[in-house]
């Protein structure tokens, strides 16, 4: 069973990196993958992380260096959309994990 999912939609110049589930190695290796396969003709990729449940900080630093990698071969430009932070009242939040 997969814990997460990568996938994307480009349009232009443009693209966003959706990122869903748990963010771990794997994931994180499948976003750069992802990057890597992109066209030659994205200079812009939007990253929304919004549907992501739990997070290995390991693994955020390699989707970080992922990024910059994209970002400084293609001389092109990353936003990110992070999810919502911890709240109280009985709704999910964005938890970290360590391993």
């Amino acid at each position: 069973m997969q814990l997460w999912n990568v996938s994307y939609e480009a349009h232009r110049s443009c693209a966003t990196l959706y990122l869903a589930g748990m963010l771990t190695g794997a994931a994180a290796t499948d976003a750069d993958e992802t990057l890597t396969a992109m066209p030659d003709w994205i200079r812009f990729v939007r990253v929304d992380m919004r549907a992501v449940e739990l997070l290995d900080p390991t693994a955020f630093v390699e989707l970080a260096r992922a990024l910059n990698r994209w970002r400084d071969t293609r001389r092109g430009r990353v936003s990110l959309e992070f999810p919502a932070r911890s709240r109280q009242g009985g709704r999910r939040a964005l938890r970290l994990v360590r391993h």
